[in-house]
């Protein structure tokens, strides 16, 4: 037996305080019946209100609010076995974590915003298998295909410029480790048939490679790219660490500041077949990626057995709101027949 909200484990003590408030009344009561004098005289007044009626009215308010609150309880008893398909896509996220990314046109960073935003990504997602692969002038998988999303943000939060040393925006390595991430085995038999994606997020600045290979590639592998641009157009200069302390600015050989701006044609010219988004300064619209996901087929990849409790909060409150119904319907006063006194006359 099992218990929907167990913090509501305090309600029961309702019934007593109800009785406890029952019993107080009672001796109020009769300590007043006192104080007006004649007892006999004040109980003969009263006659019309039954004390055993009072009593079971009593009885039925207090097992009423037990009941109710074993129903906020929620008593769970009883398993049914249910089997719960799984179904999506499966989505590669390709980050990029070149030195650019940490330009600060947008705050914090470009590569830490860009995390952020794919958290929120993550959470509107429900189903869909994802892959991280983290990438510069060279890429690698940083987290294979998965449905556990918060091993994802564990993987995600480490994604820095230290992981790839190697130098560039290639969007052709980043793709190759893609196609890998979805061909790894999963012991899926529909793994072939299933939907693709890939999501790039980059500044696509200092890019490597041809971006027609790249889209053929994609679509040789029946897989859908999707772009989200990251930083500003006007450009801004790339901060260089030391022991995690800003130190300085990325040079040129001449001594010159390098600045690094948003290249929004390669992005746009890369995400053809699929859409482009934009993470701004002020704005985001990534958050439309999932729309455009949902509008891709989905595939079923597995389906899990559980057993569930059943819930039967709703015998306890039929029983509480019964009661309470029935103490509605019994009044606390009876038709008495008053005798005449002796001492009347005609």
């Amino acid at each position: 037996m099992a218990w929907l909200n167990p913090t509501y484990f305090w309600t029961l003590i309702l019934p007593l305080g109800a009785g406890l408030l029952f019993f107080l009344a009672a001796f109020r009561r009769r300590k007043l019946i006192s104080r007006f004098g004649d007892r006999e005289l004040v109980l003969r007044l009263s006659a019309s209100i039954s004390k055993r009626r009072r009593r079971w009215k009593a009885a039925f308010r207090i097992c009423g609010v037990l009941f109710l609150a074993v129903a906020l309880v929620g008593p769970r008893f009883g398993t049914q076995l249910k089997e719960v398909k799984r179904e999506g896509i499966d989505l590669v996220i390709a980050l990029d974590v070149s030195a650019s990314m940490m330009a600060e046109d947008i705050a914090p960073n470009r590569l830490e915003r860009a995390k952020n935003e794919i958290k929120n990504l993550v959470d509107e997602l429900k189903g869909d298998r994802i892959s991280l692969v983290t990438f510069a002038g060279d890429a690698f998988i940083q987290c294979p295909l998965t449905t556990d999303y918060g091993a994802l943000r564990l993987f995600l939060d480490v994604a820095d410029p230290s992981l790839i040393p190697t130098p560039g925006t290639d969007f052709g390595a980043a793709l190759k480790m893609a196609i890998q991430a979805f061909e790894a085995p999963s012991g899926d038999p529909g793994q072939e048939s299933r939907t693709k994606a890939v999501l790039f997020v980059s500044d696509g600045e200092n890019h490597v490679a041809d971006l027609q290979s790249i889209v053929d590639e994609a679509r040789q592998s029946n897989i859908v790219l999707y772009a989200a641009g990251v930083g500003e157009t006007d450009g801004a200069p790339i901060p260089e660490y030391r022991n995690g302390r800003r130190v300085d600015y990325k040079k040129d050989r001449t001594g010159a500041v390098v600045t690094t701006k948003l290249e929004e044609a390669v992005l746009q010219d890369l995400a053809r077949d699929g859409s482009y988004f934009r993470i701004a300064k002020t704005s985001s619209s990534l958050p439309r990626i999932t729309s455009a996901l949902d509008q891709l087929d989905k595939t079923a990849y597995g389906s899990e057995e559980f057993e569930e409790y059943e819930e039967r909060f709703q015998w306890p409150l039929f029983f509480g709101l019964l009661l309470l119904f029935v103490d509605w319907l019994i009044p606390e006063r009876i038709r008495v027949k008053m005798e005449p006194s002796p001492n009347s006359t005609v």
